[in-house]
């Protein structure tokens, strides 16, 4: 299978696929791309296009860690009381995690934390699961959204995903406090070491940063390269 960057298809189709894709090779590697627009398990979270990067480590025990960032706001808040648009801000995941291989079934547990600047969202924070046989992934992920002077939000996360030859099919559903489901169907080609990517993204997961519902089909197209250090 493809080694695909997040960057590459959405966030959630790429946890689930890398999921399914046993142990990497060891050492370090710097991913950097774009997208058209930026959705991560079916919740839009930039209109406009997104500036995405980061970087992986990978042992060969199989320990792994990472750091991930992208621009995120800018869309219009639904509510028909204001015009403003989201604030602007930038995202950066942490995350470090085990991943191994027993013939063809893969398997991987981790943890991350997503933090962000500015007033676009507050914290999360998540234990992942995931698991992969031949072509079929399986992913589940539980959380804790930090609200500030509130209570804080539990959710949960479960995906299903399919990949051949490039073609990568996933279902995720919300659960818990968040709620929601969503279908993606993505395409990924690599030319001349250059990775292009196309999705298609159907579903009503909720946008808990200001309670309205993500609706409807987008298209998102990323192209993005791996670099190994």
């Amino acid at each position: 299978m493809m080694k695909v960057s997040r960057f590459v298809l959405s966030a959630a189709v790429f946890s689930v696929m890398m999921g399914a894709s046993g142990v990497s090779v060891a050492g370090v590697s710097v991913n950097l791309g774009v997208a058209s627009q930026y959705y991560f398990r079916g919740v839009q979270q930039t209109t406009g296009a997104a500036a995405q990067g980061g970087v992986d480590y990978t042992h060969d025990s199989g320990l792994h860690a990472g750091v991930w960032g992208s621009n995120v706001g800018g869309h219009e808040v639904a509510d028909p009381a204001s015009a403003d648009d989201d604030p602007l801000g930038i995202e950066v995941d942490y995350y470090f995690g085990y991943r191994g291989k027993l013939k063809d079934f893969s398997y991987d547990a981790g943890y991350t934390l997503y933090t962000y600047t500015g007033d676009f969202d507050t914290q999360y924070s998540e234990i992942n699961l995931g698991a992969g046989y031949g072509m079929f992934g399986f992913e589940f992920s539980a959380g804790t959204h930090d609200v500030p002077n509130g209570v804080d939000e539990d959710y949960t996360f479960t995906a299903l995903s399919f990949e051949y030859e490039g073609i990568a099919a996933t279902y995720g559903v919300w659960g818990n406090d968040f709620d929601g489901a969503y279908f993606e169907l993505g395409y990924v080609h690599e030319m001349n070491e250059i990775e292009f990517g196309i999705s298609l993204i159907n579903g009503d997961a909720e946008n808990n940063i200001k309670n309205v519902a993500t609706d409807g089909t987008a298209l998102v197209i990323t192209i993005g390269k791996e670099f190994d250090l």
